[in-house]
């Protein structure tokens, strides 16, 4: 209702809650960005694996450098 399309999700766990919001949020039609470096696990084996499995299925995984600069050039459009 709103007009939020895209979110972006970081935060702790990896392959719990994050894993749980993005497919929530996934299933409700919103596109969205996990910024990989700003989740964690409870090992980095963790992490990767839900990263993947993410990636294919529910959202975009991307770096903090790549988010700011797809907003970047979202601005300067």
């Amino acid at each position: 209702n709103m007009g939020i399309e895209t979110v972006v999700v970081t935060g702790i766990v990896t392959d719990q809650c994050v894993a749980s919001t993005v497919r929530g949020l996934a299933d409700e039609g919103f596109e969205v960005i996990v910024v990989e470096d700003c989740c964690a696990a409870a090992d980095q084996r963790l992490h990767d694996n839900e990263l993947e499995i993410m990636n294919v299925i529910y959202c975009t995984v991307m770096s903090t450098d790549e988010v700011i600069d797809l907003f970047s050039k979202s601005l300067n459009k």
